[in-house]
This record gives structure tokens, sequence and C-alpha cells, in this order.
């Protein structure tokens, strides 16, 4: 019964008004960290496996465009909090595959492959009135397109290097069992998109073009909530807004625009006995992501349009609240449907996607 129940848990994130019952879960608003009740580090393994089919009917293609894709993230995370400070320190690092195939009975069989990673560090320090957050991730990602052979071969990489940083500070108040929090962001990144060109009669690699990138976004979040003794609730918003990208003009592929997105979520946290539970519902409307999840955002739902609404479910489960070294695992679903852009036409028509997500993996933590 035990090992069941492990394994139907996932992270339930603590959110905007108060700190987790669960220590290892990571802060979304800076101001609550102080909140948190001792220390705790965790590291964990996690694998995550999306299944995306995208209903073209041109070309001849059987079935639709198929999309898988595989993450592994491993992940340390520390947090601390007494009395008015509290802070956090978050690493972890991603890598993923992207296999694209297209089955068609004109032009037969083939498939796009990428390859991506991720590196993030972030770090939270809560001064009992406000909460301040800066993190840093680097992104990159190589796309290897490949149709025919020579002398008739269509074929091109295009790469992207960026670094991310976030900047967020925050705040929350109680009164008696109520609790208040909002916070406010600021994103930035810079890199390069490297376009490189073969020769269709030879398949030799050509020249390389580098292109400087630049993209931003401002953000806030805000919720409310109750606290007690052996229950809690919370119900927020958040918004990502202002979204920009610049990138010269003649750059050669193609472009996602970044576009305003939300999310709505709703916590609820209770003490049973010697156990505690959670579960947390999200409503996600766009494009919006944690930079923690930067890869999931760049090569699952960059093509989602704005008002395109996916939505979690995730469950957690602790036993026991002794201090010392305790083992979990989780597992998580997502299921979004959209109408995208095909990646291999160029119509500027949309198609009905369905895309299906499934997460799991294993945390050792140490409370102290």
């Amino acid at each position: 019964m035990l090992f069941l129940l492990l394994l139907l848990t996932s992270p339930v994130w603590a959110q905007i008004t108060d700190a987790s019952f669960f220590p290892s879960v990571k802060s979304i608003n800076p101001g609550i960290v102080r909140l948190r009740n001792g220390g705790f580090l965790a590291a964990d393994s996690g694998n995550k496996n999306i299944e995306k089919n995208h209903d073209v009917p041109l070309g001849g293609i059987v079935g639709g465009i198929k999309t898988e894709v595989e993450l592994k993230k491993q992940t340390f995370f520390a947090g601390a909090g007494y009395k008015y400070i509290g802070a956090e320190v978050l690493m972890d690092k991603e890598s993923g595959t992207r296999k694209e195939t297209i089955n068609s009975t004109t032009q037969g069989k083939r498939t796009i492959s990428d390859e991506t990673n991720s590196n993030y560090q972030g770090v939270m320090l809560d001064l009992w009135l406000v909460g301040i957050s800066y993190a840093t991730a680097d992104f990159d990602y190589l796309n290897e397109f490949r149709v025919g052979t020579p002398p008739t071969l269509t074929a091109r990489d295009e790469k992207k290097d960026l670094t991310y940083t976030t900047v967020k500070t925050g705040s929350a108040f109680k009164i008696l069992n109520l609790r208040f929090g909002g916070y406010i962001l600021d994103q930035q990144a810079k890199g390069d998109y490297t376009y490189t060109y073969y020769d269709p009669t030879t398949g030799n690699q050509g020249t390389s073009e580098a292109f400087k990138a630049k993209n931003s976004a401002r953000g806030y979040g805000y919720g409310i909530g109750a606290t007690f003794a052996k229950f809690r609730a919370e119900i927020s918003t958040e918004r990502m807004y202002d979204t920009k990208l610049k990138i010269s003009s003649d750059y050669p592929g193609a472009i996602t625009q970044p576009k305003p997105s939300s999310r709505l979520s709703a916590v609820a946290e209770a003490r049973v006995f010697f156990a505690a539970i959670g579960i947390r519902f999200r409503s996600i409307k766009g494009n919006f992501t944690d930079l923690e999840d930067l890869i999931s955002s760049n090569i699952l739902y960059d093509k989602i349009g704005a008002n395109d609404t996916r939505t979690e479910t995730s469950f957690n489960l602790s036993l026991g609240d002794k201090k010392g070294f305790s083992p979990s695992a989780f597992y998580t679903t997502s299921t979004v449907t959209s109408q995208e852009l095909s990646p291999v036409f160029d119509n500027g028509l949309k198609y009905k996607a369905v895309t299906k997500s499934k997460a799991f993996g294993f945390n050792i933590s140490y409370r102290f």
C-alpha cells in the first residue's frame, strides 16, 4: 500500500501566501520563505515523457505528425526558515531529446531530431517584510532537419544558446488565519540563434550564420489562503506579460514570438494522524512556464496559442514528521489540446494537436 501511495505522489509546490506543510517543496513567492519550519535538504532524479499528435492532413501524411520527447532531470534543493529570516537554494540539470516522425504516402517516412540541455541555479532570501530571488538558467538547443538524399537533399541545423536571468520580489502577511501574498518579476534572456546550411547536391555542411537575440518579460502573482494547525488552502493567479523577442528580421528560420500567458492554481493540504496529504490543481493558459522548465517551454509548448489551455493535477504524500532521511517518489500527468502551425508546411494554417505528458521520479531528503 505504501509503495502504491508513493507512486501516486508528485511535488506540490508551495504557492503564494504561506509555506507548505511539506518542507521539500520550493516556494514560488520569495516572501514566504521565512515561514518554513526548520531546514531541509533534498536531491532527486526524474524522467518526463511527452507524446504529441499533430493532425496535419497534407502531403499524404498518415496518422498525423507524431512527436516523442524524453526529458531527464537531476535536482538539488535546500531550504530553511527561522523566525524573521529564510533562505532557499535550488540547482537542477535537465537534458532532453525530441523525435518527430512523419509517415507520408508520397514522401515516405522521415524523422526530425532535437537535442537540448538546461542548467538552473536560483537563490531566495526572505527578510521578514520582503523577499527577493535571483535565478539564472543556460539553455542550448539543436534541431537537425533532413529530408531526401543528395543530390536533392533538404537539410539545415538550427541552434539556440541563451542565458536567462529572473529577479523576483515578493511579500506576504496574515490577518488571523487568513494569508495574503504576492510577487512581481522581471525576466531577461540573451544569446545566439545559429543557422547552418548544407549543400543539397553533396550533403556537405556549408556556411553558418549567428544572429544575436534578446527576449524579455514581466510578471506578477498574488493569492489568498487560510492556514490552520492541520489544514491549509489557497487560490492564486499568476501572469506573464510584456513579452518581447528581438532578433534580426533576416533570420532564415521560423520564429515563434512569445505571447502573454497565465496560470491559475488551487492548493489544499492537510495533516492526518502521522501523515500529510496535498493536492494541487492548475489551469495554464498559453506558454506559462517556470525558469526550471525551459526545455518543456521551448520544445513542447512554444507553438501553442495565447488562449490554449492545459490542466495539471498533482498529489503529495508525506509519512511521519521526524527529522532525518526520508525517501519518496512522484508521478504526474498533463494533457493539452491546441491549434498549432504545421512545422513542415509553411502555409499559415493551424491544425489540432493533442499533447500528453507523464512524469515520475525518486527523491531522497534530509530534514533538520
